[in-house]
């Protein structure tokens, strides 16, 4: 047993790699970062040429964030990665490219860590890139997203089912095997919790016709002797 213990605590080579990797790539768009702050009039940002400086400037407030949560985050737990996904997603923290990039790394690291495709939500992008006219495309795509959360939704539903449904016949058998230990325990003939006066009942009404049953018999002797 401890044997496997330390196996699942061994670093995995290929996931270490990837998580440098993820570092590295942070610590590189970091130092772009503070390279465009240094020249106010520089729009490129995270390797991403913006175009209005305070598209820029978002980029940069970004790539901060994303600092803070590579600093604190435990990529060696996928679960935890994966956790810390959802929420950034949920709460819109990075909209812009660079903190897009850092949300598909997170993506790519999780897969590698063994994550299923299907538990990784998507990164939503946040602006339209074709015409207004094209709004059955746009129609689809929130049909698609709909469809994914409602699927996802059903699933869930579905275990939560299943393990009610468990739940409930693990208590039907309990209840029976209570009910037939109460049942073993009152025909017993040994006194019990449950019994103890019956039994005892039982003995003192023996023993009462045992005295009879002597009384009677030494009567007789008597009888006889006079």
């Amino acid at each position: 047993m401890d044997a496997n213990v330390n196996k699942e605590h061994m670093p995995n080579p290929a996931g270490a790699k990837e998580q440098n990797d993820v570092r590295q790539g942070v610590a590189r768009e970091n130092a772009a970062a503070a390279q465009s702050r240094e020249n106010a009039s520089d729009l490129v940002v995270g390797g991403f040429l913006f175009a209005s400086p305070e598209d820029a400037k978002l980029a940069a407030e970004e790539l901060n964030k994303v600092e803070y949560l590579d600093q604190k985050m435990n990529y060696r737990s996928p679960e935890n990665t994966l956790a810390v996904y959802n929420k950034v997603l949920e709460n819109k923290m990075l909209k812009t490219p660079p903190g897009y990039d850092y949300l598909r790394r997170m993506q790519q690291l999780m897969l590698k860590e063994g994550i299923a495709q299907e538990r990784i939500e998507p990164i939503p992008i946040y602006h339209r890139f074709a015409p207004k006219e094209s709004s059955e495309f746009t129609e689809g795509i929130a049909k698609q997203r709909i469809e994914r959360q409602l699927k996802k939704e059903k699933s869930e539903s579905a275990r939560y089912k299943q393990r009610y449904h468990g739940a409930m016949w693990l208590c039907l058998f309990l209840f029976v095997m209570v009910m037939a230990m109460f049942y073993m325990a009152m025909k017993s003939d040994n006194p019990n919790i449950l019994n103890y006066e019956n039994v005892l009942v039982n003995k003192y009404a023996a023993w009462e016709q045992e005295l009879l049953e002597r009384e009677s018999v030494i009567r007789e002797k008597e009888r006889a002797l006079e």
